[in-house]
């Protein structure tokens, strides 16, 4: 994926395949935004992508990503 299209999924309004967070804790999201992008509810036979370190608007959260993170 290039930066390009991760600048476009950012801008996107969340929907069925994209969700945003700035949490890294808050498991309980992160399982219903996968079950959901698994269901696939609409058929769009499209990737999912859970942002995280992100705001709802799309802008960066400015969270650090360190190997603990990871």
């Amino acid at each position: 994926m290039t930066n390009e299209e991760v600048r476009i999924l950012l801008n996107d309004l969340e929907s069925d395949r994209i969700e945003r967070t700035v949490s890294t804790t808050n498991t309980d999201k992160f399982c219903q935004a996968v079950c959901a992008f698994a269901n696939d509810l609409p058929g769009s036979k499209q990737s999912g992508f859970l942002i995280i370190g992100a705001n709802d608007d799309g802008s960066l959260f400015g969270l650090k990503v360190t190997d603990e993170l990871m």
